[in-house]
C-alpha cells in the first residue's frame, strides 16, 4: 500500500513540474516573439547607419573622431552576453567556454565586462578579470539599458582604458546556435563605401562624430538582442524538453500504479480464496 502511496505522490510532483515548464515555455516563447520583432526593426536601421559612416569616412582624421581613433593594442576589452538564469540548456556555458578560449590565445592585457546576472557564480574568477556587470539588462532590453552600456563601453576606448573592444555572444542561426566574437572598435574598416561628392550640413567631422557613436549604439544593440533571442530560444528548447521528458515519465509511473494495484488486487485475492480453502478443509 506504501508503494502505491508513493508513487500516487511521485505523479503528482511530475505534473506540478509540468505545469511550471509549460509555463515557462510559454514566457520564453512569447519573449522571444518580442525581441524578434526589435531586432528586425533595428537591422536595417542599423545597417543604413553602417553605410552612411563608411560612406563620410574619406579624409577624415582618427585624431579629429575619439571613435576612429587607432592606436597600438596593449589592452583588450571582452564584453560578455549572458542570460539573466539557467534552465536554459548549455546556452551560457557554451559562451563562457568560448570567452575562456579566446583568452587562453590572448597575448595582450584584457578585462572583461559581463551583462547578464547568470554570471554572478563567476565574478570572482580571476581568470576572466572582469572589471564590471550589468545585472540591470531585462529579458527584453530596454533602449536605456542599451545606451548606459553602450556609453560605458565608449568611455573605456575613447579614455584609452581599454584599445580594443570585443563582443562575445551567441547567435542564433539557421542549423543552430553557436558562441562568436564580433570586434567592436576599433572598425574594422569593412562600414561601407565611399559615397562620392556630398553636401555637408552642418560640417562632415560633425556628422561622422554622430554617426559613428550611432553605430557603436546599434552595434551593441544588435549583439545584445541577438544574445536575448539565441538566450530564449535555447530556453524554450529546454523547457520542450523538460516537458516531453515528465509526460514520458508520467506514461511510466501510471503504467507501474496500474501494475501495482494489479498485483495488490491478486494478491488479496489469493488470500481470500486461500483463507476459504483453510475453513473449507478445517470443517
Amino acid at each position: 500500500m506504501a508503494g502505491i502511496y508513493a508513487i500516487k505522490a511521485r505523479i503528482k510532483g511530475v505534473e506540478s513540474t509540468g505545469k511550471i515548464t509549460k509555463t515557462m515555455k510559454l514566457v520564453s516563447t512569447a519573449k522571444l516573439h518580442q525581441t524578434q520583432m526589435q531586432l528586425g526593426r533595428l537591422e536595417d536601421f542599423a545597417e543604413k547607419c553602417r553605410r552612411s559612416l563608411g560612406m563620410v569616412l574619406t579624409d577624415i582624421d582618427g585624431e579629429d573622431c575619439p571613435l576612429l581613433k587607432t592606436r597600438e593594442i596593449k589592452t583588450v576589452c571582452y564584453v560578455l552576453f549572458v542570460g539573466n538564469r539557467g534552465l536554459c540548456g548549455a546556452y551560457n556555458w557554451d559562451v563562457l567556454r568560448y570567452l575562456r578560449s579566446l583568452l587562453r590565445r590572448e597575448d595582450k592585457e584584457y578585462f572583461t565586462l559581463i551583462c547578464g546576472r547568470w554570471s554572478g557564480d563567476h565574478r570572482q574568477d580571476k581568470s576572466l578579470n572582469p572589471d564590471r556587470c550589468f545585472d540591470d539588462i531585462d529579458d527584453i532590453p530596454s533602449l536605456e539599458q542599451t545606451r548606459e552600456l553602450s556609453r560605458y563601453i565608449q568611455e573605456l576606448y575613447v579614455s584609452g582604458r581599454a584599445d580594443k573592444i570585443v563582443l562575445v555572444y551567441q547567435r542564433r542561426e539557421a542549423m543552430g546556435q553557436r558562441p562568436q566574437s564580433f570586434q567592436l572598435l576599433p572598425m574594422d574598416g569593412e562600414t561601407g563605401s565611399n559615397g562620392g561628392d556630398c553636401i555637408f550640413e552642418p560640417d562632415k567631422l560633425s556628422l561622422v562624430n554622430t554617426l559613428s557613436r550611432m553605430y557603436v549604439d546599434n552595434s551593441i544593440a544588435k549583439v545584445l538582442l541577438q544574445a536575448k533571442v539565441s538566450e530564449h530560444f535555447a530556453r524554450m528548447t529546454a523547457m520542450t524538453n523538460a516537458i516531453d521528458n515528465a509526460d514520458e515519465l508520467l506514461h511510466e509511473l501510471n503504467l507501474t500504479l496500474n501494475r501495482t494495484r494489479q498485483a495488490k488486487i491478486t494478491t488479496e485475492i489469493s488470500e481470500i480464496v486461500g483463507g476459504a480453502n483453510a475453513l473449507r478443509n478445517g470443517e
